[in-house]
């Protein structure tokens, strides 16, 4: 049969329009239910364009590329910001599309149309539907994406306002009431850092999940995860440092915040991973101070600089030593040396250093230089005594 068949069909589907319009709105609003917080004046227009586009497409017999539809495909946005899920976009889109592949069907058979033509027609109708679908999808997670980015950033603003304590009054209720935190409330500043096999999204998405709304607000600042908390994150996991300071409310996070960087840099000194506050890690947080520890380096490790193997076997076993509590059976079996042998690289050290083992400030100084030191080189650090 001729093209001018296709056309009348074509033609005979526009006069119809408002048939299959009303057809397709129907079915919308009541199989799908992502549909029925939309005004239908909102859908009728979409549907009708979508009619249109699909109608002149069988009318030309040419299928429009995916790109070629980005004006039409905004609508994905704006029920994006309805609060549409694609899926449901979709799934209206392709109701309407059986509506009118049903009348073209009917009006193909009334006209006898040719199998070879009818079938001509249907291939045009799913390859407008494969790149109205494509052009739906990508316009959908442009605005998901740009949105995605603005919470971010808005995050990101609010956490860097409070933990610098720059937020406050009614500003700080309102800001604090869109993530849905009573500012009320007591928090703890919270400071992570992924070990290495996991990410810092990872990381954010394991803290985030057990979660209650107004329990916290986290986000991802300089490849770690940074916010707050109402509670303190369980410890089990070695995937990840977490430093969390002591309760505040909102109006002195900035405290907690000093706290918890403290903490996390105390922490990160250590070989496993887990969640740390300053009531866990106590003085160690303090090991940081660099007069000191330059004092302590020189005293207790630079006597061993010249022999760096030998330097790094008495250490060693000066460290578990201590680890195990001065029990010298402990710490040899740690060792897996003989006891005697233990005893004769403690004694090397206290000739070395000059110092007693059994002397407090002795104790107390090798705690600071080990844990300010946990590499355990012996080389002298530069800086002042």
């Amino acid at each position: 049969m001729a093209d001018s068949s296709i056309e009348n069909v074509a033609d005979l589907l526009f006069r119809d329009l408002q048939y299959l319009k009303a057809s397709s709105v129907e079915r919308c609003v009541t199989e799908v239910a992502g549909y029925r917080g939309v005004a239908e004046a909102d859908i009728s227009s979409s549907v009708e364009q979508n009619l249109r586009m699909a109608i002149q497409a069988v009318k030309s017999g040419t299928v429009p590329e995916s790109s070629q539809l980005a004006l039409e495909a905004r609508v994905a946005q704006v029920r994006f910001h309805q609060g549409v899920r694609i899926e449901d976009v979709l799934r209206g889109y392709r109701l309407s599309m059986a509506v009118i592949q049903d009348r073209f069907l009917d009006i193909a058979q009334e006209l006898r149309l040719g199998d070879r033509e009818v079938l001509a027609a249907h291939r045009v109708l799913w390859g407008v539907s494969d790149s109205y679908t494509a052009a739906l999808v990508h316009s959908y997670r442009e605005s998901s994406v740009q949105q995605a980015v603005r919470d971010h950033e808005r995050r990101q603003g609010y956490l860097r306002a409070v933990l610098a304590g720059t937020l406050a009054g009614a500003e700080l209720v309102s800001c604090s009431a869109d993530f849905g935190i009573d500012p009320r409330r007591e928090f703890r500043a919270l400071r992570a850092r992924a070990r290495p096999g996991t990410s810092p999204d990872e990381l954010l998405g394991e803290l985030v999940a057990p979660l209650r709304t107004g329990d916290g607000v986290l986000t991802v600042l300089a490849g770690d995860v940074v916010g707050f908390l109402a509670a303190k994150p369980p410890g089990g996991s070695s995937a990840a440092t977490i430093a969390v300071g002591p309760p505040r409310p909102l109006t002195a996070l900035a405290q907690s915040d000093a706290v918890a960087d403290r903490v996390f840099a105390a922490a990160r000194r250590r070989a496993d991973g887990g969640s740390f506050c300053l009531e866990d890690l106590t003085w160690r947080t303090a090991a940081a101070d660099p007069d000191v520890t330059a004092v302590l380096r020189r005293r207790y490790l630079a006597p061993f600089a010249n022999d760096a193997e030998f330097g790094r076997i008495v250490l060693d076993s000066v460290r578990l030593y201590l680890a195990n509590d001065r029990r010298i059976s402990a710490a040899a079996r740690a060792l897996s040396v003989h006891e005697n042998t233990l005893r004769y690289r403690l004694q090397k050290f206290e000739q070395l250093t000059g110092a007693r083992l059994d002397a407090t400030a002795t104790l107390v100084e090798l705690c600071w230089a080990f844990e300010a030191c946990p590499d355990g080189t012996a080389t002298p650090a530069e800086g002042p005594l």
